[in-house]
This record gives C-alpha cells, structure tokens and sequence, in this order.
C-alpha cells in the first residue's frame, strides 16, 4: 500500500484554507511544522482530491478564488456538501444553501477517491457531521472529524475497522490552543505538587464557527467536553468552568482564551494565576490535522488499529480514550515519529 494520502475537505472555510496555503509553503520548508515526518510520510506525500461546502456563494468556485495563494490543487471546483441541519447565520445571511443528496454525495466520494474525509464544517451541525461519516464510510474512505459532534462511537468504529478503514475523534483540540494551554498548565502544576481547587476558562472568539457555537444547545456541549477534557489532568477534584462565552466579529479569526486558576501549597500557602493567550485558530489547529491523517495513514499501512486510540487522544477533546496531555504526546511520538 502506498504511503500517499489523498484527503477530500469538507468545509471551504478558514480551516481548509490554511491546509491548502499549508500544503504548498511546506514543499520547500519545515518551519513552524511540528513534526516534519510521522511514519516516515511527509506534508508533501498529501493531496488534497475535492473540497466541499453548502454556502452557494461558495459552490462551483475554484480553490483558488477564495484561497489567496497559489496551490496545485487551485484549479478543484468546491462541490454541494450534506446539509441535514439549519444553515448556520453566516450562510443564511450571505445566500442560500446549495446542498447534495446523500447519494450523490456518496457517489462523488467514489469518484475522487480519496484516502480520508476530513470534516472541518461549522460547530452546530451534529446532523451533517453524523451523515458526513455515514458516507465516509459508504464510500470507502476514512473519517477525521474536528467538530463536535460524537461520531466516533465503539459501533463506528468497528464498522470502519472491518472495511480496513480508521474514524478519528471527537472534537479537535487546537496545537497550543485555549484547552491544550489548559491542560499543560493543570499538568505542570500537579507535577510540582500543586493542586488546583478552582478555575475558569473563558473563550471570545470572531470566526463564523465562534458565533455558530453562541448557539445555546452548542455552547453548553461543547462547554461540557472542554470542562471533562480539562479536569482529567488533576488528580484531584476542582471546581472548573470552561467554554466559548462571546463572538467579538472584530477579533477575526483569533481567539482570546481567559484564564483564571486558584490552587494551594505548602501550609495551604494561595498560588493564584491570571493571564490571557491569543491565538489563531485555524493555524493553531493544522498541524494537529496533518500528524493524525499521517499517523492514521500509517496505522492503516501496518493494520495497527488499535494506535488510533493514541491519535485520537492526541488529537481530539473527547477521543474514545482519554489520556494526560503528556502521556498521549509521548505514546504518539513513540508510536509515529521514532
């Protein structure tokens, strides 16, 4: 089996945007790349086959009309994406949806062929994510999911398995983004022999999956897997907050995470933080994007399917299994880099 990867992105926003420009600039550099090489693949061993998204201003347009940068895959026409959901604001106030059937979805992933469909759609889509990885696997290829929605469950993941395929999720957390930060600094802590006993994590974002996630129902599951990904790092019990509270539009496509933590030591001694970190969201996520589908590849290559559980816990807020933030790190550089 070829160590190539062709990869079909669903979601022609930020994201995918910064995965194409990520692609090209990666040809002649490593800088700013975490891992140059996992399973011996490299960026340039990917290929991005088909893009897809339901905004219709969108649909029928090249890469290149909405990617400012120069790619060898400029000249893919976006195609209808699934739209089993209420469009989200920003696309019922710009224009109507332009959807597909399942079945000429499903059909069209036939057609490009691609080693793995990666969902990078908006937050408050579970419908669409869930039919997203139906077809994935109606078609025959694997299924990264970055957002929310819970569709790698024990069942689909055996139903992939069984077609030599790999699904990788739940929910994914960012390189150095509000959650990883999170959990680092709750790590460091209790390894100093710090214990934490209350803390909050307060999310503004100004991207339209920021302002699709203000969405009461969204938020507060979403509020949930960050607060149940974050306490898993302390070996005791804190009271903890942790979730997206506004959309500033003029923060773009940064987000601003807020921090405050109160922990005890020596003689109940008061160890208190306060601080701030900004980030860009979707370049904060892609190298984490491009080490799974890499690493997944690998696992498939060498029918070691019981590693994605290591890349999903690597990878995601709310995997199958969960692991300390530097234990999963480390059994997946182990795993995949060695």
């Amino acid at each position: 089996m070829s160590d190539k990867i062709s990869i079909a992105l669903v979601g022609a926003g930020n994201v995918s945007n910064t995965i194409v420009k990520g692609l090209e600039f990666y040809k002649n550099s490593t800088e700013g790349l975490w891992h140059p090489k996992i399973g011996g693949i490299s960026l340039n061993d990917i290929t991005v086959v088909a893009i897809y998204d339901i905004d219709a201003s969108k649909v029928g347009k090249t890469i290149s009309s909405i990617v400012n940068s120069k790619s060898d895959f400029g000249g893919l026409v976006i195609q209808p994406g699934i739209a089993e959901d209420v469009a989200p604001p920003h696309i019922s106030k710009n224009g109507q949806v332009k959807s597909s059937s399942y079945d000429e979805f499903v059909n069209s992933l036939k057609k490009s062929k691609p080693d793995f469909l990666v969902n990078v759609i908006s937050s408050g889509m579970e419908k669409s994510s869930e039919k997203y990885a139906k077809a994935a696997l109606d078609a025959g290829c694997s299924f990264f999911n970055a957002t929310a929605a819970k569709t790698c469950t024990d069942q689909t993941r055996k139903e992939f398995q069984s077609k030599g395929l790999v699904i990788l999720g739940d929910d994914l957390m960012s390189q150095f983004g509000g959650t990883a930060f999170h959990r680092g600094m709750i790590d460091f802590m209790a390894s100093r022999g710090i214990y934490l006993k209350k803390a909050y994590q307060l999310d503004v974002g100004g991207n339209q999956d920021t302002q699709n996630t203000m969405a009461e129902e969204t938020r507060e599951r979403k509020r949930l897997i960050k607060t149940e990904s974050i306490a898993i790092e302390s070996p005791v019990p804190f009271m903890s907050t942790a979730g997206t509270t506004e959309y500033a539009e003029q923060l773009g496509d940064s987000r601003v995470s807020y921090y405050w933590m109160e922990a005890k030591g020596f003689l109940g001694s008061p160890v208190e933080l306060d601080l701030s970190l900004r980030t860009n969201d979707s370049t904060n996520g892609c190298n984490v994007i491009v080490d799974s589908i890499r690493a997944a590849k690998k696992a498939i290559i060498t029918k070691d399917y019981a590693k994605t559980d290591i890349i999903s816990a690597y990878a995601f807020k709310n995997p199958p299994k969960k692991m300390h933030i530097r234990e999963c790190i480390k059994a997946f550089e182990d795993a995949f880099t060695n």
